[in-house]
């Protein structure tokens, strides 16, 4: 009798694990945001939102997407016997600026 309720608990608590990890994943996903906001913006375009309601739409689609983001950030730590050998630049300007 033992041994069944250890097995009976054990898949239980792998069942219980992977429903966590899934409801994880799609927390910390944003595709979903990515969607609400370009619907915002074709609902503006078509003229079935005013400047005003699409500007507060994408500000909270905005805020949540930065927070989304930046626990998956981190911090940057380095130790003393860590160098730099090269840097990465990303510009914003489009080509037309340049």
């Amino acid at each position: 009798m033992f041994i069944l309720d250890s097995i009976l608990i054990g898949s239980l608590r792998f069942v219980l694990d992977k429903v966590v990890a899934a409801a994880e994943a799609e927390m910390n996903d944003d595709t979903a945001l990515r969607d609400r906001l370009l619907e915002a913006q074709m609902q503006l375009e078509l003229g079935e939102l005013s400047e005003e309601e699409f500007a507060e739409i994408e500000r909270d689609v905005l805020a949540r997407i930065r927070e989304i983001k930046r626990p998956q950030q981190g911090a940057l730590t380095m130790s003393p016997k860590d160098k730099i050998t090269g840097v990465d630049i990303e510009s914003f300007e489009s080509d037309e600026e340049r």
